[in-house]
């Protein structure tokens, strides 16, 4: 588990982090979202212990990290936005030279190596100079390092940055199976990773938390989620969904010869809104052409919690 309680942090007459409070537990991987200059990357080096927070705590593993840092640390695995790797050593080098630096040796250092080289596929760069890399590749020796001593906590900045399609299924795929005995934390500025990835997300501007709750959540926010279209004739009657019972509203709109209606889900309808349409529909006699589940755009989501006018979102 990965806990921080009320942090505070200025630079100057800045103040980045007011109040922030996070919290993941392990088997659940939680997305750290926020436009740029919110303050995730010094929430994130706070939480790694990378430096101390003006006020408030961090607990890794029920670790305290300001005041038991090296121990915290040691179930702890971070990947930097821009991680630095050393020029002039070798793929499997750099691994080693980590895991050394983790404490590993002998037997025990082999098999970590040989175990993160083989989940983030990277045999074919093994020997290859780490300056050499393309952006992928250093990615994935990034993360690598991050993983080679199993740490029970992982810190993930920008985890698929760079990566190809196929890459970024792959390293979801992996964080999937890691959460079963790994807290994380993935920062991405990418809203698609939290729909891929994330069970909870915690949103934050101008260093205060607008959102903190789950991926499903955060995905209501947006009238769109779960609501349906169904596309009928030019001619259809559709003002007798008025009566139907498991949308909480609807709106009718006609063009290009056809006319559509959208219907928002009643609470817990939602996973059943299509087929109850649909079925509705049928006992009316009005013959669908076309029917449409919405998801919310997740960019528009976090528009919704209150974009300032300058600001870049995430």
């Amino acid at each position: 588990m990965i806990s921080a309680d009320k942090l505070n942090k200025s630079y100057g007459k800045n103040k980045v982090l007011n109040n922030l409070d996070l919290e993941v537990s392990t088997g659940s991987v939680l997305g750290f979202i926020g436009p740029n200059g919110a303050g995730k990357s010094t929430a994130m080096k706070i939480i790694c212990g990378i430096f101390p927070p003006d006020s408030g705590e961090v607990t890794v593993s029920g670790i305290n990290m300001l005041k038991n840092p090296v121990q915290a640390k040691e179930v702890l695995g971070y990947l930097p936005e821009n991680a630095p790797l050393y020029s002039g050593m070798s793929v499997a080098a750099f691994l080693k030279f980590c895991g050394r630096m983790r404490g590993l040796s002998g037997k025990k250092l082999r098999l970590a190596y040989n175990r993160v080289v083989e989940i983030c596929r990277l045999d074919e760069v093994l020997r290859m100079d780490v300056e050499a890399l393309s952006k992928g590749f250093r990615r994935r020796v990034c993360l690598a390092q991050a993983l080679i001593h199993s740490p029970e906590n992982l810190v993930l900045d920008e985890p698929t940055d760079g990566l190809d399609p196929d890459q970024k299924r792959e390293i979801r795929s992996l964080i999937e199976d890691l959460k079963e005995t790994t807290a994380i934390i993935v920062s991405t500025h990418i809203l698609e990773e939290i729909g891929a990835v994330c069970d909870h997300v915690l949103a934050i501007r101008r260093g205060r938390a607008v959102f903190n709750g789950s991926a499903a959540e955060f995905r209501g926010l947006s009238p769109d989620e779960g609501a349906v279209v169904l596309t009928t004739e030019a001619n259809a009657d559709l003002s007798v969904f008025k009566f139907f019972k498991d949308a909480a509203s609807f709106s009718i709109t006609k063009k290009d010869g056809v006319t559509s209606i959208k219907l928002r889900p009643a609470p817990g309808k939602e996973k059943t809104l299509a087929a109850s349409a649909m079925n509705f529909a049928a006992a009316q006699k009005i013959n669908i052409l076309e029917c449409d589940i919405l998801h919310a755009d997740l960019s528009d989501v976090f528009a919704l919690l209150g974009n300032n006018e300058g600001e870049e979102t995430c």
